[in-house]
């Protein structure tokens, strides 16, 4: 990979010299690689925490927001050096998904864990998605009612100017996303549900199961975002986890027990 396409990607901080394995985050709906820039100072260092910069938002704001799996898949494979996993928060969990299933036809290792979070099975539709053919109106209304978006996005003719249309677009690609049938991931997988998700329910997420070699659900107080506000209760999990999946301090691999709420 050149070193503009890294940038582009992953931005120009420095790696870490410390690290043991690489956390790759993808976003929400809207969402872009800022939510998780907090959690490279809550992580231990042990952690390289790397978000993915999707085009279209953010840094890459006049680039079309385009979610093609194969080029993510080639970006992450030629970046990855050390061992590594997956964290992806409702639209990134399914993209993650994606991309990990498509990495095991590159010259990679296998994930050491993999956590979607806020996000149903892939082999369940998300119904909450066909919102995106409504006019704007009850479109922002069921963004907020149902998913718990910011107010701001009725009233603040800035945020909806720029955040409509990416919502739109993110939302279509989970409404037209299908599901093939396929092996399960080679990894054990830690799915992450709010308490108080009216979509993504604990219940629901168990589903995950089905797609790794182990299936975990931890829940997580708060609603659908639940990334915005647990943010160090969150961090402190996955590098418990995280760093007994690669023999470092804390829990065995599959430790977590199916249900329980840390």
């Amino acid at each position: 990979m050149s070193e503009n396409e890294s940038r582009l990607w992953f931005g120009t901080r420095p790696r870490s010299r410390e690290a043991r394995v690489m956390l790759f985050c993808f976003p929400f709906s809207g969402g872009g690689a800022s939510v998780y820039h907090a959690w490279r100072q809550l992580l231990p260092a042990e952690i390289e925490v790397v978000p993915v910069r999707l085009p279209g938002r953010e840094a890459r704001m006049r680039e079309p927001a385009e979610i093609s799996v194969p080029t993510i898949a080639r970006v992450l494979a030629e970046r990855i050096d050390l061992p590594f996993a997956i964290y992806g928060h409702s639209m990134g969990a399914r993209v993650g998904f994606e991309v990990l299933r498509a990495l095991r036809a590159l010259p990679v290792p296998d994930p050491v864990r993999f956590y979607p979070a806020a996000s149903l099975p892939p082999d369940q539709p998300d119904p909450f998605a066909a919102c995106v053919e409504l006019d704007d109106e009850p479109f922002v209304d069921a963004l907020i009612n149902h998913l718990g978006a910011p107010e701001e996005l009725r009233d603040v003719s800035q945020l909806r100017r720029f955040q409509l249309p990416l919502l739109r677009n993110d939302l279509g690609w989970c409404h037209r996303y299908r599901y093939a049938p396929g092996p399960p991931l080679s990894t054990a997988i830690v799915a992450m549900a709010g308490q108080a998700d009216r979509v993504a329910t604990p219940a629901a997420m168990a589903g995950w199961s089905r797609q790794g070699q182990q299936g975990t659900v931890v829940t997580v107080a708060g609603g659908h975002f639940f990334v915005r506000t647990t943010a160090g209760w969150l961090t402190s999990v996955l590098a418990r986890d995280l760093l007994g999946a690669v023999g470092g301090a804390g829990p065995a691999p599959g430790h977590i027990p199916l249900g329980t709420s840390w």
